[in-house]
């Protein structure tokens, strides 16, 4: 199997299930759930999502020909806002007004950033998602061309009534800062976006900004104090009843503990890499199936709470100011060969110390000065990297190690 097809792609680690909440709700699954309400003066629609939106439109017309009255984003991401322009044009097909958008204050700032930062953000979902480690042209685009920016935002909470329904928007900080949640009461209806998706929160990812650990926890919190009879998720499954509070009050648990065991240790002078080896999950979360590092994991947790409230320093002088990676391993292979690195390298794959092995490796890549040396090293970094992918729970991980491993096959291939 090559490792194309060994990678994890995100819109096929969920249950591709379209579900009913009540006659006048349902969710749109996809590669992120879209929420649907039909009342008597219009429909909203909670998120969208590429390759999706032409399904929800479909599916809202399959119930009712009312107009669509209120688009709403609860976040920036691309998978839950870059395509509206199905819905606005199925209402100028049938005369109805245009729908209005709304989101966080924040959403369009989002947009912009998007805009400035195209060429990175298709770079690094390239390796996220296991497609490409090169970088794209550059004339790509990240934001699509027609995608549509709030006409209405709003700061905190905002509250409006359509038909007989009553939607009551909330912003929360948890994967964005532009987040909004939705809560309908006369249907007792959470629709969550991103603040709920069925696994581990992503919460410190490798490649992405900022993520709010403690905050995404009271978000959840929030969401339990309503008491909800069905949740709409940002991915995975419709959940229901009794389910939600565990679930959510769970994953708020789990980001809790972390938040303050890191903030613990860093109060008690740890640096970071001994808070990733001290941080400890308890054994009655960690085997909760909706907490598995499936995308989001620990680790990056961890990280992701150390970033927000520490510097870079990892607590060794020597690494204030340190030389490239290639002049120590330069200097570090010089004195005992390359063949040292790569022969132990090969004997630690053995012993199933791949992580080791790994480190050991790149000291020949990047300081062996013999070409067949360093292609020998080479191919055996995919060896290894392939090895670990086998062996790797978390998407994002598996994927990055998969890309990083063809990554290394061809420039040995190249030399």
């Amino acid at each position: 199997m090559s490792r194309l097809e060994r990678r994890t792609v995100f819109g096929q680690m969920i249950p591709l299930n379209d579900a009913e909440c009540t006659p006048d709700i349902f969710m749109v699954a996809g590669f992120g759930n879209t929420g649907i309400v039909v009342t008597e003066e219009g429909v909203v629609v909670v998120d969208n999502t590429p390759f999706t939106s032409a399904k929800v439109v479909e599916a809202i017309r399959t119930r009712t020909q009312v107009p669509i009255h209120t688009i709403i984003y609860t976040h920036g991401h691309g998978d839950h806002a870059f395509a509206t322009t199905p819905f606005l044009e199925d209402s100028q097909q049938r005369g109805h007004p245009r729908p209005r958008v709304i989101g966080h204050e924040l959403v369009p700032r989002r947009f912009n950033i998007y805009k400035r930062l195209a060429r990175y953000n298709r770079y690094i979902n390239g390796i996220q998602a296991g497609r490409s480690y090169t970088p794209p042209p550059e004339d790509a685009q990240f934001l699509p061309p027609d995608v549509v920016y709030p006409d209405i935002t709003y700061s905190d909470a905002m509250q409006f009534k359509l038909g007989e329904l009553t939607f009551e928007l909330y912003h929360y900080v948890g994967e964005t800062d532009d987040g909004t949640w939705v809560w309908i009461p006369e249907r007792k209806t959470a629709i969550v976006g991103d603040l709920m998706t069925g696994v581990c929160p992503n919460v410190g990812n490798p490649f992405k900004v900022q993520r709010y650990t403690l905050e995404w926890a009271e978000g959840l919190e929030r969401v339990a104090g309503k008491n909800p009879d069905f949740l709409i998720p940002g991915h995975g499954r419709l959940l229901q009843g009794e389910e939600i509070q565990e679930i959510c009050l769970d994953t708020a648990k789990l980001l809790r503990h972390i938040h303050d065991e890191v903030l613990r240790l860093l109060n008690e002078g740890y640096w970071i890499e001994d808070i990733l080896e001290r941080v400890k999950i308890p054994e009655e979360l960690a085997k909760k199936r909706w907490l598995a590092p499936v995308y989001g994991c620990p680790t990056y947790i961890i990280h992701g709470v150390h970033r927000r409230y520490a510097g870079w320093y990892n607590g060794n002088p020597s690494e204030l100011f340190p030389s490239r990676s290639t002049e120590i391993a330069a200097e570090v292979v010089g004195i005992s060969g390359a063949d040292a690195f790569i022969e132990r390298a090969k004997k630690l794959e053995e012993e199933g110390n791949i992580q080791v092995a790994l480190h050991l490796v790149d000291f020949a890549i990047k300081g062996a000065k013999d070409v067949a040396k360093r292609k020998e090293a080479l191919l055996l970094k995919a060896e290894l990297l392939d090895a670990r992918a086998n062996a790797e729970v978390n998407t994002i991980a598996k994927n990055i190690m998969l890309i990083g491993a063809q990554k290394a096959e061809d420039e040995a291939n190249s030399l």
